[in-house]
């Protein structure tokens, strides 16, 4: 019998790239532009990966009016960042590109499902040299945002593999809950924006101290009797 094809998922800000620096500094430059109290890069970092759209409401005390304005002052300058001359470039955490290299190699499928826009993770995959590594990748701009299990649903559509056969790496709750709200496993990494603790409470089957841990971990959990 032909061995089914494996997918392993990836979420972007948090798990393979550390880009709180700069969400921060563009939310920061937002909220003064349009004339709005600067929120701290606590406040900011906790809310990386929920999606530009909730995190502004949450900076504007709910008003969806002036979330709005946020939201597209934050996007346009994003965009105009990443289609600068000088675009930032976020580090990779590390282990990253070894990870997919190897999961690659080992004949897995991968792909990024990211609440980022699909300008700035471009940017970003094509500059660190990850495009190859990629079999997928879904943004913001693409499906609903996760927690919504959309962007994870149309991966494997896409790519033509069943649930039990795909994970989702994560570093927030918004990850978990795109996974249990598509029907997959959940690994969470201890490096990103929200704590192991909370990750492990919803849901996560194991929690990475570094990358080098996740290919046996990947092998264990697909090995296990369905």
């Amino acid at each position: 019998m032909d061995t089914p094809l494996r997918l392993v998922l990836f979420d972007f800000d948090g798990t393979l790239c550390d880009s709180a620096t700069t969400i921060i500094r563009l939310m920061q430059q937002a909220c003064a532009d349009c004339g709005l109290p600067i929120p701290d890069s606590q406040k900011i970092r906790g809310n990386i990966g929920h999606g530009v759209n909730h995190s502004a409401l949450d900076y504007v005390d709910g008003n969806s009016e002036k979330a709005a304005v946020l939201a597209d002052c934050y996007r346009s300058l994003s965009r105009a960042e990443y289609l600068s001359g000088n675009p930032p470039l976020d580090p990779l955490f590390d282990g990253a590109s070894r990870v997919l290299q190897a999961l690659s190699s080992a004949g897995y499928l991968t792909g990024i499902i990211t609440n980022k826009s699909r300008t700035g993770l471009k940017s970003l995959i094509e500059r660190h040299g990850l495009e190859p590594l990629l079999d997928v990748s879904l943004t913001a701009d693409d499906c609903m945002v996760k927690p919504a299990p959309d962007m994870a649903l149309e991966a494997m559509r896409q790519l033509g593999v069943d649930k039990e056969d795909t994970l989702l790496v994560g570093d927030t709750e918004i990850d978990a809950g795109c996974a249990a709200n598509a029907g997959i496993g959940f690994i969470g990494v201890s490096w990103g924006y929200h704590s192991p603790d909370l990750l492990r409470e919803r849901g996560a089957i194991a929690i990475l101290e570094s990358y080098a841990e996740l290919p046996p971990l990947i092998q264990q959990h697909f090995s296990r009797p369905s």
